[in-house]
């Protein structure tokens, strides 16, 4: 049955190859299949997790250490994994993928520390209003959600409230952060 599925697979990427792309995970390289033809969602990062923008199919075999939070690169762009299922007999995967990452440099500034590293983010100024509840009265400003691997995160410490990171020459302050299968999620607001 495995077999079977693989087959077919490699028979509809040689059929469709307009549909067909290179995809690295790692050291890996194998073909998948686009199984959308367009972005799903206009949002690309959410303070809960990135958001799904295209989704794929390939087979396990190629990708075997393939999972949720993982980074790819399909088309020269690299992508967070945000979804990935294989079917009961483990032949294909299903997974969907982010909007592209972008290649910035972010400072992070600790007292008596200065951390420099580049990373791939994925970054959005949100839409709504961020109230800051640690002031004295209420303060509204833009809040941006910055989205990037945690096994690019070459640190031994983790991504902290009160970071600083420079984002397309931004400095934002980190305003919380959380883990989510494999990529950090940080909340950022404007320094002042």
């Amino acid at each position: 049955m495995v077999k079977t599925i693989e087959a077919a697979l490699s028979s509809l990427a040689f059929s469709l190859p307009d549909a067909a792309q290179n995809m690295r995970h790692g050291e890996v390289v194998g073909t998948v299949l686009a199984s959308s033809s367009s972005e799903l969602s206009g949002d690309t990062v959410a303070a809960d997790a990135p958001q799904e923008m295209r989704r794929y199919i390939g087979t396990r075999s190629a990708f075997p250490d393939l999972c949720k939070g993982s980074t790819v690169e399909i088309g020269g762009k690299w992508h967070l994994v945000t979804s990935c299922r294989t079917d009961p007999v483990g032949a294909s995967l299903s997974f969907g993928v982010s909007a592209p990452l972008d290649e910035v440099a972010a400072i992070y500034r600790r007292p008596g520390t200065s951390i420099r590293q580049t990373l791939r983010v994925l970054a959005v100024e949100s839409e709504v209003l961020d109230v800051w509840s640690d002031s004295l009265a209420p303060t509204a400003c833009r809040a941006w959600f910055v989205a990037l691997s945690a096994e690019h995160w070459l640190e031994t410490t983790e991504p902290q409230v009160g970071d600083e990171a420079t984002i397309d020459g931004r400095v934002l302050r980190v305003a919380a952060v959380a883990k989510h299968d494999g990529c950090w999620l940080l909340t950022c607001r404007a320094r002042r």
